[in-house]
């Protein structure tokens, strides 16, 4: 049986699209080769200016839970960014629709997989393949309704991803429906995942592990996807 490792991460550069909240990422000039003489060692170093929360990358339930106990990104488990993850495909739905609880379950049922206790569940958009560089990338995408955090928590969910800035529509409202029903039932989410198109309807086995930033709500992360074909 051969195995495909997928990446799952949208590039993290000084062109990356951020949301409204962030700073422009800085790849800044540290060492190159040309600047080493004679018989010295020459190095190539960058220095990266960066929110936590540019490009793929996972927030912390501290981000979103005004609790001063509320986990930072190094106190949460290890086992929470890895595991049986099910991705569902929510492509049909139009920018500024939320997925409900009756779609999302259509999905999964359309899929042809179930839901585990201890899955990771991904929706699929494939938005930033269709929308990188362009304004629509920030403001034309679907979300996920706040019911749906509700659901996957009875489910037993652990965590749950989407190929945007958030899986609020942030471009209509403030109000973070999402994220608040997160800090609710203590899940949280990956955000600007990408090429999920390659694991749709598919159970595989996902990885997207933090840094272990202290102290921090958030962190970039490498996403990857791990396929039995």
């Amino acid at each position: 049986m051969a195995r495909r490792v997928i990446d799952l991460s949208q590039p993290l550069s000084k062109d990356s699209q951020l949301h409204p909240f962030f700073p422009t990422v800085q790849v800044l000039r540290h060492l190159q080769h040309g600047d080493a003489t004679g018989d010295e060692k020459s190095f190539d170093a960058q220095i990266i200016i960066t929110s936590n929360h540019a490009a793929t990358h996972v927030d912390a339930l501290g981000h979103f839970d005004p609790d001063p106990k509320a986990a930072k990104i190094d106190e949460m488990p290890l086992d929470t960014f890895c595991g049986d993850a099910v991705c569902i495909d929510v492509r049909e739905y139009p920018a500024g629709h939320e997925v409900t609880v009756t779609e999302m379950e259509a999905a999964i049922a359309a899929s042809g997989q179930e839901i585990r206790h201890g899955d990771i569940l991904l929706f699929c958009t494939d938005h930033y393949n269709k929308t990188a560089g362009t304004p629509a990338f920030l403001n034309g995408f679907s979300g996920v309704a706040a019911e749906c955090v509700y659901w996957m928590k009875d489910k037993g969910v652990k965590i749950f991803g989407v190929e945007t800035i958030s899986p609020d529509l942030v471009y209509q409202t403030g109000a973070y429906t999402n994220h608040r029903a997160c800090a609710d039932v203590g899940i949280t989410h990956y955000e600007n995942l990408n090429n999920l198109k390659e694991v749709v309807n598919q159970r595989f086995q996902f990885f997207g592990f933090p840094l272990r930033l202290v102290p921090a709500t958030g962190s970039p992360i490498r996403a990857v996807g791990i396929v039995e074909d």
